[in-house]
């Protein structure tokens, strides 16, 4: 008999993610692991927009920002201009408490 087919593991990363609505704007946040900080900002972007597209798909509306513990133990993030006072006003904690919708990474 023949060896049995290798088992094959497709499924796409999945991540918690934030789903929170301010001021009427809609923001996912994305908690990665810490060496997102220490990527070229090119491969954040790459990174940032696949977690858009892939929101999108998802039907998760709002602006999707990756955020991470920097090495002095802060909360770093990768957003647009107009959200940057609210997300210097949280930290991981508020972030880990807010986790209330799952986002599928799709690749391309």
């Amino acid at each position: 008999m023949g060896k049995a087919a290798p088992k094959r593991n497709d499924a796409m990363p999945t991540f918690q993610v934030a789903h929170l609505r301010r001021d009427g704007n809609d923001i996912v946040i994305v908690p990665v692991d810490r060496s997102f900080g220490k990527r070229s900002p090119a491969e954040q972007a790459r990174i940032q927009e696949a977690f858009q597209r892939s929101a999108l798909a998802a039907d998760i509306p709002g602006v999707v920002v990756p955020v991470w513990e920097d090495a002095t133990g802060r909360m770093a993030f990768r957003a647009p201009p107009p959200w940057h006072e609210f997300l210097k006003s949280i930290d991981m904690v508020y972030v880990a408490t807010a986790l209330n919708r799952t986002l599928s990474l799709e690749s391309r």
